[in-house]
């Protein structure tokens, strides 16, 4: 018989650590629940070595159903869950449909599995059976923070379904559950989907598909693959898309799959411009200053034009002249003016400016590498690495206009 409990709250030096990677937000905290007993053979012995996995009081294993789906759960949770590779405990169909089946994957696990499912602990909340199916919520939440951190707890609260596949439980996720009566309407390469309460505007679908054909035109890439575009009113509805029925970790309210061509919007809008540039663009390893810049650039960040991004930066650097461009690259400062994002589309503004397409797709091709970030920039954009830190705050200041 294996116990599955809460192993040693871990120093909170390294929730510092998440902390300062993350720029996370607040939420109350939810107080740890009783542990109870799993049983089963196939799951390895619990130790200090291994990720230990709560089982909530309410979750009844004397049901040989729900115990069988919970082995199945924790499972798949010790199994590597971040990594994207076939899977016995995931659904068949699934698998086959989408190249990352694990629809809450690219969010949940902001740092590999191991380290974080050590540290947000996992407690599995529920087991109920919805239908023919089984609804399994769980929760990862931290022990022992210090008090300017309890309000970030948890770091999410993760729902996903298990159904019966050739008489054998496997996972699945919740987006056809709760899209089952849902609308679908196609309107050149996009199919919109979207609740019975939303109002489809084709002007908008139109325009969405318009800005796509000419984003491929203006930067001559390859002809552009048809993606799902999944409407939703917040990040919150959002979210239950994407198997959460509460997240903090990425929270957004926009989400580009490139490899399954799916599209996830919590603004209520056929059109999403930089989400689109995600889908787009063509895919490669590219660091996520270049990638999110070049959106930016092209799609705006959040209701804001890039011009009206990079005007609203330039202000705050006009107020701060101690930061410093490995500030913003590293994620110390600029949080509350998207200082990242729009940083990564001034360098797109410049090489354009500088090439014309050749240099934009130069830009493209830095790889994610944290290392030769700064020297592939300076190579692209031809100045020295020691004129770097002048160049991006001039760029910058141009738009510091009233």
């Amino acid at each position: 018989m294996n116990v599955f409990r809460l192993a040693k709250p871990m120093k909170n030096r390294v929730f510092t650590f998440f902390w300062g990677l993350a720029l996370m937000g607040c939420q109350h905290q939810i107080d740890s629940q009783p542990v109870a007993v799993v049983p089963s053979a196939s799951v390895a012995e619990s130790s200090d070595e291994s990720i230990q996995i709560t089982v909530h009081a309410r979750v009844d294993t004397s049901n040989s159903e729900i115990r069988e789906i919970a082995t199945l759960w924790i499972n798949y949770l010790q199994s590597e869950p971040d990594k994207i590779a076939n899977s016995d405990f995931w659904n068949s169909e699934e698998q086959a449909l989408y190249v990352d089946y694990d629809l809450s994957r690219a969010l949940l696990y902001q740092f590999p599995a191991e380290q974080l499912l050590r540290y947000y602990q996992p407690t599995i909340l529920s087991i109920e059976k919805e239908g023919e199916a089984y609804g399994i919520r769980t929760m990862y939440a931290a022990e022992g923070l210090e008090a300017e951190y309890r309000s970030s707890n948890p770091w999410a609260i993760q729902k996903v379904y298990a159904v019966k596949e050739n008489d054998t439980w496997k996972l699945k996720n919740g987006l056809p559950v709760y899209t089952a009566h849902w609308t679908k309407e196609t309107i050149g390469k996009i199919t919109f989907i979207y609740p019975p309460t939303h109002a489809f505007n084709r002007e908008l679908a139109a325009q969405a598909n318009q800005f796509c054909n000419e984003l491929v035109r203006k930067f001559q890439f390859p002809d552009w693959e048809p993606f799902d575009f999944y409407i939703t009113h917040s990040g919150d509805e959002m979210g239950k898309l994407l198997n959460f029925e509460f997240f903090f970790a990425g929270y957004t309210t926009g989400l580009g799959m490139h490899a399954n061509r799916m599209l996830f919007s919590g603004l209520g809008s056929e059109y999403y411009p930089h989400e689109f540039v995600h889908l787009i663009v063509p895919a490669f390893d590219r660091h996520s200053l270049i990638e999110e810049g070049f959106a930016t650039w092209q799609g705006g960040q959040g209701e804001l034009s890039f011009e009206a991004s990079a005007k609203r930066l330039a202000h705050e650097l006009a107020a701060n002249d101690t930061v410093t461009l490995a500030d913003v690259v590293e994620k110390k400062w600029g949080w509350h003016c998207a200082a990242y994002y729009t940083t990564g589309a001034i360098f797109f503004n410049s090489a354009f400016s500088q090439g014309g397409v050749e240099r934009v797709h130069e830009l493209l091709n830095i790889p994610n590498n944290n290392d030769v970030l700064m020297a592939n920039l300076c190579t692209v954009l031809k100045i020295d690495e020691a004129e770097l830190d002048g160049f991006w705050r001039t760029e910058i200041m141009k738009f510091n206009k009233n």
